[in-house]
């Protein structure tokens, strides 16, 4: 059966864990208020949380920055170029109505390994990041603390401040913390692998989030990190997970430890 079939839901991963911020956050909300320039981003009870489009980005921005340094990886980092996966199968579909047997199989063809898991035009992501709620313990205060902080234009070309172009924004300040939620969903060897290496990251603080990063902003860590599993294609298995939704845990350090080892063994 082709991997990239994925009407048949066979597996499950989820990873959770606590997204801890280093430093201040900014995420951009809707426009200008009597407050502040440039809002921060809530739900619909006015407290901050992460997008899951922004954990996604980030998350699959840093797997693609370290692929290229393995052997037999591939990426097309979502460029405009040519060779990318996005243009080449917009171009081999080009006034093409493809049977689903005929696009599974271009797809297989064309896809670099990030493409494959993350997602692109023709295929979803085998990664599904949830919307990063804050944490219960800033969630039942009467109100979450944010700050407002001043900015400045700069010119480019002078490196200097330009005259007229001051604004401010607010953040989330530091220790802030957000629930991270994770799905896998039929992931392969090759995705399992690839989610290790962004894991490794995000743990190492290496994955910075929101906006006016260049200013210090964004920088957070991963921490009390659980990875548990669920195997729907065994009998037994789906139906303790149906009738009592049992996952089967496993130590997020082993979890890493074992694909990541895999995948640098085989690219010896």
């Amino acid at each position: 059966m082709n991997d990239l079939n994925r009407a048949q839901l066979r597996a499950r991963y989820r990873i959770t864990g606590r997204i801890v911020m280093d430093t201040a956050l900014h995420i951009g909300g809707r426009g200008a208020t009597t407050v502040t320039d440039s809002p921060i981003i809530r739900d619909g009870e006015g407290r901050p949380f992460i997008p899951g489009s922004s954990l996604k980005g980030a998350f699959r921005a840093a797997v693609e920055r370290i692929v290229p340094n393995i052997p037999g990886l591939h990426t097309c980092g979502l460029s405009d170029a040519d060779g990318a996966c996005a243009n080449q199968l917009r171009e081999r579909t080009k006034d093409r109505q493809l049977e689903e047997v005929e696009m599974l199989a271009l797809l297989d063809k064309v896809l670099c390994d990030t493409c494959r898991t993350f997602g692109t035009t023709h295929l979803a992501s085998v990664a599904l990041f949830h919307d990063a709620p804050i944490s219960k313990i800033w969630r039942e205060l009467p109100e979450v603390p944010t700050q407002i902080r001043d900015g400045v234009g700069i010119d480019r070309d002078s490196e200097r401040a330009r005259e007229g172009i001051k604004f401010d924004f607010e953040v989330v300040p530091p220790q802030t913390s957000f629930d991270f939620t994770l799905l896998l969903e039929n992931p392969s060897d090759r995705d399992l692998e690839l989610v290790a290496m962004g894991l490794q990251e995000f743990i190492g603080g290496m994955i910075p989030l929101g906006g006016i990063r260049s200013r210090g902003l964004g920088r957070c860590h991963l921490e009390e990190v659980m990875a548990q599993k669920v195997d729907l294609s065994d009998p037994e298995t789906l139906k303790t997970y149906l009738l009592e939704r049992r996952w089967i845990e496993e130590p997020v350090d082993e979890f890493i430890k074992t694909h990541l080892s895999t995948l640098l063994r085989e690219e010896e």
